[in-house]
């Protein structure tokens, strides 16, 4: 199964926040292979968008945003937990999707050795325990995910999920725009087992 190329995250940030929902990350461990559905995104874009870390320009840290779609945008969130962002649009003109929740479909041992004290239900159903689950951190920024040689981090397409639009959450700007998306109840139950890496 071919990864999401270049082109798809080289579009509107919003509209690839739509289109990822259903798309299934998978990560390659020692041994074998990850992967769960994502079920939950939210749109960051550049100057227009008061929210994002793009906001004032180019900065040390945010400064893959305005690289190349595809890339892996990881930092560290209140001195917790990580967060990783896909970059979108054209180079140069930042923008980037936050991956807040997913369901696990294959490989629930890894999640299990690297989320022991959570229940299954709660291994990554929001941004930090996502990250957590596949064991993400600083080291994944700027993985190409696009690239056709790295193959231990990757996007597969998958089938698409019904979604919902809200407004964004755990900001203080930009907080009317409907930019986050969801999975609809129901739509993303009965996906475990249910898919296989090829």
């Amino acid at each position: 199964m071919e990864r999401l190329d270049r082109d798809f995250f080289r579009r509107n940030t919003v509209e690839v926040a739509k289109s990822l929902i259903g798309c299934v990350l998978a990560r390659r461990f020692e041994g074998g292979i990850a992967a769960a559905v994502i079920t939950e995104t939210e749109a960051y874009r550049g100057e227009d968008d008061p929210a994002s870390h793009a906001h004032r320009g180019p900065t040390p840290r945010n400064r893959i945003m305005f690289g190349e779609a595809g890339g892996l945008y990881v930092y560290f969130s209140y001195g917790m937990h990580h967060c990783m962002n896909v970059v979108t649009e054209e180079e140069g003109q930042p923008g980037a999707v936050l991956l807040r929740a997913a369901v696990p479909v294959q490989g629930h041992g890894y999640f299990r050795a690297n989320r022991p004290r959570a229940p299954e239900k709660q291994w990554m159903n929001g941004p930090g325990k996502l990250t957590a689950a596949f064991a993400i951190n600083l080291a994944f920024n700027g993985l190409d995910l696009a690239g056709p040689k790295q193959e231990e981090l990757i996007i597969l397409p998958g089938a698409p999920l019904p979604w919902t639009a809200t407004p964004r959450i755990g900001i203080s700007k930009g907080v009317e725009l409907p930019w986050r998306f969801l999975a609809d109840p129901g739509a993303a139950s009965g996906l475990a087992g249910s898919w296989e890496t090829q």
